[in-house]
């Protein structure tokens, strides 16, 4: 058998064991089927205050409307001074007021402020000082502040019925953390129906005894998930082992905050979701700024386009209230917004209702290895374009193998999975972009007698079939659960879209213009330097220059140009009616120039085939790019690619059509002249 043939054999191998994981996967997909809409209570209590209406009757009104949970925070010092509970000061503020009235309101700080010296007032004067008269208040933060703060750096006062605490704290961090639940707030949302997600926060010194009470509270309200609050989840950096294990126990689900590719989720979030066996959904939402920003179909398109690109299954909900417009017109263009997102939801196919979390889904080594092969034989093929002999093929394909398999076995087995994904990401588009360049080569120098729109759908869909191999398999090799919760990403985006072109050129500049040895690719570059530079020529550097530069800065994670307004609307259109939007770079682009760029290796014209197949390259390497977005649904990645293929076919058929009448219609007028 043949070196090639056995490559074939590994890259079909693992082509089968990708389908067979890809579609375990979209079996676990289809039933991480129910999105939960999920209002902020505190942030609709504002909307409640600006309507003039009780919480609890904007909460039943939403509620009648599709909306299914509320999110609970922990009480804060804040919290509690805007409700009227305590008064919060620096102590120096409030030692000016007893200066000057020789009184504080509450007996026991002012008994405190009449027994410090000069000295202790200078060195205390940035302490909090929290005073209040509600023996039931008093003894909450009794006991959360005993839990939170050291005992060397909290006084505790008591004096009849007034009562105070003195913590040496910075102001500006601890008035905002989390000091355990209100119970009335959670018992006034279980009594109106809702599905109670409380909003948990970690803090320094928390003890087994500590998080056995969050059990223990969320075990009372029938709690199915938690969002954690702050910049870590329960038990970081020390107990988070024990806090997961009570949470698997119970069956309580973790709420995963869907943060931009690259941004640092909440500190220990993969270690609790390992531990808690990966039991997570994910959450979106707009801060209170950008709700205020965007207008209400803005707001309405984020929500949707979260749920269908970024599997998130929890929306997360703030109300958008202006003060310039009527209590009415608030209450309507919010409840609207909730309308117009269940409406889309069930657009999509998805239920409205109780999230129920991604089931675990993991990968054995034995099937990483299986598809890792078709990677290896993938890469060794393509060197094999360029003229690697067979000996040195074999030797090759016996080391990557071994070294891949070595990686995948060891503790390295992350950056293994990552390493296969992008090498696929680049081998399997160079692949096709190698076979599109092989048929230009044979139709420029021999011709073609056969239809040429027939020819060139031909090629088209051997050439994107190809690349399809390398998003199936990234699609496999990727199907895990802290991939598909977004817990850890396909590293390497930008490689992805610029090796292969890269490739392009080169295999271009090798197989069609003969460019095989460095004299000639010394000589060739001879000549392209003493060539008379036309404008023309500057302009089309120029053109090319600044394409290059939206190319590059339009990919990765975090792009520097952002999508126009016109190219949102556009996006958010083709999403409402498609709910898979196919990727402008494909059907616009990339496989219309794919289709001309054969019809221009018809009429034997090589700049024109050079030139559209580096657009068309384009849109042959996306392709594996969309797949690798584990966090989205592989069907809908999959739908996607077909709706771009079916798109860019129409678009690119339309176009050679056009062409050729034209071309045809100038040639005759020559005739004819």
């Amino acid at each position: 058998m043949s070196l090639k043939r056995i490559l074939v054999f590994l890259i079909v191998l693992s082509l089968v064991v990708s389908v067979f994981v890809d579609i375990s996967r979209i079996s676990v997909e289809n039933k991480y089927n129910t999105v939960e809409t999920v209002a902020d209570l505190y942030n609709f209590e504002k909307l409640a205050s600006n309507t003039g209406s009780s919480i609890q009757d904007v909460l039943s009104k939403f509620k009648e409307n599709g909306l299914k949970g509320v999110a609970v925070p922990e009480v804060t010092l804040n919290r509690l001074q805007e409700i009227g509970d305590i008064s919060l000061h620096k102590l120096s503020d409030v030692e000016n007021i007893y200066n000057l009235k020789d009184s504080t309101g509450n007996a026991a700080l002012a008994e405190y402020l009449k027994n410090l010296n000069d000295s202790q007032k200078k060195v205390q004067k940035d302490y909090i000082v929290v005073a209040t008269n509600d023996p039931k208040v008093y003894e909450f933060l009794k006991s959360s502040l005993a839990k939170r703060v050291p005992s060397n750096k909290l006084t505790v006062l008591k004096k009849g019925k007034n009562f105070a605490f003195i913590i040496n704290e910075d102001m500006d961090t601890f008035a905002d953390q989390g000091l355990g639940f209100n119970k009335d707030d959670l018992d006034m949302i279980k009594s109106l129906g809702f599905d109670i997600i409380p909003r948990i926060e970690n803090y320094n010194g928390i003890k087994d005894k500590d998080i056995q009470s969050y059990i223990d509270l969320l075990k009372q309200y029938d709690v199915k998930t938690v969002i954690f609050g702050g910049n870590d989840v329960l038990g970081n950096p020390d107990k988070i082992s024990y806090a997961a294990s009570l949470f698997k126990k119970n069956g309580v689900a973790i709420g995963i905050i869907d943060t931009p590719m690259g941004k640092k989720l909440q500190a220990g979030t993969e270690k609790f979701a390992k531990f808690d066996d990966y039991r997570g959904a994910k959450i979106y939402g707009l801060s209170e700024a950008e709700t205020d920003k965007y207008d209400v179909n803005g707001i309405v398109d984020r929500w949707y386009r979260s749920i269908i690109e970024r599997d998130v299954r929890i929306v997360y909900i703030r109300a958008k209230v202006d003060t310039t417009k009527t209590a009415a017109f608030n209450m309507k263009q919010n409840i609207s917004m909730l309308k117009d997102i269940k409406n889309l939801i069930q657009y999509a196919g998805l239920n409205l209702g109780i999230v129920k979390p991604l089931s675990p889904i993991h990968q054995s080594k034995i099937i990483e290895i299986l598809i890792s092969l078709g990677v290896v034989a993938g890469g060794v093929l393509l060197l094999m374009l360029f003229g690697l002999k067979d000996k040195y093929s074999i030797i090759l394909t016996t080391l990557g193998v071994l070294f891949t398999a070595f990686l995948l076995l060891s503790k390295y087995n992350d950056l293994g999975v990552k390493a296969v994904a992008l090498m696929s990401s680049i081998i399997y588009p160079s692949l096709a972009i190698g076979y599109f360049i092989e048929e230009s080569k044979k139709i420029i120098e021999n011709g073609d007698d056969s239809h040429y729109v027939r020819n060139s759908l031909s090629i088209f869909f051997k050439t994107v079939l190809i690349s399809l191999i390398g998003g199936l398999i990234i699609a496999a090799i990727m199907a895990d659960s802290k991939y598909m919760l977004k817990l850890d990403y396909f590293r390497g985006v930008k490689l992805s879209f610029i090796v292969p072109v890269v490739v392009y050129i080169a295999y271009y500049c090798y197989k069609v213009c003969g460019i095989n040895t460095f004299k000639k690719l010394s000589d060739a570059s001879i000549k392209i330097l003493n060539t008379e530079i036309k404008i023309w020529h500057v302009l089309a550097v120029l053109i090319a220059g600044f394409v290059g530069v939206i190319y590059i800065s339009r990919t990765g994670n975090s792009p520097i140009v952002k999508p126009t307004a016109i190219e949102l609307k556009f996006r958010s259109l083709l999403e409402h009616y498609l709910v898979a939007r196919p990727r402008t770079k494909e059907f616009l682009v990339g496989y219309p120039a794919l289709i001309l760029a054969i019809y221009a290796a018809k009429n034997k014209s090589k700049p024109l085939n050079f030139i559209l197949g580096i657009l068309a390259s384009i849109g042959i390497l996306s392709m594996p790019n969309t797949m690798s977005h584990v966090e989205s649904v592989l069907k809908i990645a999959l739908e996607r690619t077909v709706i771009s293929w079916i798109f860019g076919v129409i678009i690119g058929v339309v176009a050679l059509i056009v062409v050729d009448f034209i071309i045809r219609y100038i040639n005759k007028r020559k005739v004819i002249n």
